[in-house]
């Protein structure tokens, strides 16, 4: 018997409470299971029962076995002088100093549900294809309520902050700067997130607000800090022309940034994606202001619908080399999704939490007129009967797939605690 299961079963009262006796024969009531301690020391502190009667405050230690209690050492250690009631699983040895002080062992062995300890044992133990309770998945929670999933959303928000705040002390408190580098993340995609976000680290920031009024100026910069830049046409010799002039004007050293094509499609190939944001920051050229404005889809929406690459590259795709028709290259709709979702609503989000001033409201209502996700994570929890009414809920889920799923910590997870009831 594991010992984070037997915390959760404390902590959440998943065991038979009427009539609850000690090893000694004792009747234990409990007021209070206490608060959970992840440091070192007792496991439950500040938790409140009744022994015969008489109220006891203080510690629970929890273990599998009583003799964990001296294997562990406690008996040496000051911190667990104020413990009121050992809980174990099984009772294999009496502790003497604890009979001395008067202190109950629960055992639990007795009181708890062979369902539950089924349940435990199968997602704990047993091989999976896609997540460790998809056998049991649809027997508990075939309709579930999505009360959870802005908690998740929330959650998930939380950790693209960390990344947020390091960038904020990174530029100065510069929320604009701040910005352009999630932005620019989100733009290189997964293949080239860093290399574009590195670029970002690389520029001081005021060099982009002196140059946003001219898109090709933009442009010129970001490719010449990050390609090659050849006399091979027209445009290439004008792009490396400017560049040279904006290196010297600003002291800029040569960065060694690589770019990724393998495996992209080529809306997606790195230049294509620098020609669009360049253009983005040339078309708003205070965007920071404009995104924790936005209170709906629709103001997002409009920011970025008439974002596009440079007319260059309705003919091309890479630099010098033709294409045999042409395209105009602008945000598709899954695009500017991924902006709003990874870039515009963290931003906004982190805003909020750095001013004191909740905005979860408006974030919540946002990614709830998107529509859910596609992709292969969420057709396998369709597969189990979940109906994603929109991103909100799609995103919630690869919330829970990644930090709890993938890691089985299904005693942490709302629909773990379902099914664990």
């Amino acid at each position: 018997m594991k010992e984070n299961l037997l915390h959760h079963i404390w902590q959440f009262k998943k065991f038979n409470l009427s009539e609850l006796h000690s090893t000694t024969g004792e009747k234990i009531e409990i007021i209070h299971s206490g608060h959970h301690n992840s440091d070192a020391g007792p496991d439950f502190t500040m938790a409140k029962i009744l022994v015969d009667g008489w109220e006891w405050i203080g510690n629970i230690e929890i273990h599998s076995k009583s003799s964990d209690w001296l294997k562990h050492k406690h008996d040496l250690t000051s911190s667990y002088k104020n413990v009121i009631l050992h809980v174990v699983y099984e009772e294999d040895e009496k502790i003497p100093t604890l009979n001395e002080k008067n202190v109950p062992t629960l055992e639990l062995k007795s009181y708890l549900t062979e369902k539950l300890l089924t349940n435990y044992n199968f997602m704990e133990n047993k091989p999976f294809s896609f997540i460790p309770c998809e056998k049991l998945f649809t027997n508990y929670t075939q309709k579930p309520a999505f009360s959870f999933s802005e908690k998740l959303y929330i959650d998930k928000l939380q950790e693209k902050c960390n990344r947020i705040f390091r960038l904020l002390e990174m530029k100065n408190n510069d929320w604009e700067s701040v910005l352009a580098a999630t932005l620019a993340y989100t733009f290189g995609l997964k293949v080239n997130a860093e290399a574009f976000e590195q670029l970002f680290l690389f520029l001081d920031y005021k060099i982009i607000r002196k140059l946003s009024a001219n898109p090709f100026q933009l442009e010129a910069l970001f490719l010449g800090l990050t390609h090659s830049l050849k006399n091979e046409d027209e445009y290439s010799g004008l792009l490396e022309k400017e560049f040279s002039y904006l290196q010297s004007k600003y002291q800029l050293s040569c960065q060694n940034i690589e770019l990724k094509y393998l495996r992209l499609r080529p809306a997606n190939f790195p230049t294509i994606r620098l020609s669009q944001l360049a253009d983005l920051l040339s078309q708003y050229q205070h965007l920071f202001s404009y995104v924790i404005g936005a209170k709906s889809i629709d103001q997002y929406l409009k920011i970025l619908d008439e974002v596009k690459a440079s007319s260059y590259w309705n003919t091309h795709y890479v630099l010098g080399k033709e294409s045999h028709k042409s395209v105009e290259k602008k945000l598709s709709d899954s695009q500017k999704e991924l902006i709003i979702l990874n870039a515009f609503l963290p931003v906004k989000f982190a805003y909020s939490l750095s001013i004191g001033k909740s905005m979860e409201d408006e974030i919540i209502t946002i990614i709830s007129e998107l529509a859910a996700e596609k992709n292969s994570i969420i057709d396998n929890f369709k597969k189990l009967g979940i109906n994603f009414k929109s991103a909100l809920d799609s995103q919630a889920f690869l919330n829970l797939y990644k930090n709890k799923c993938l890691n089985q910590q299904c005693l942490n997870c709302e629909i773990g605690y379902e099914i664990l009831k």
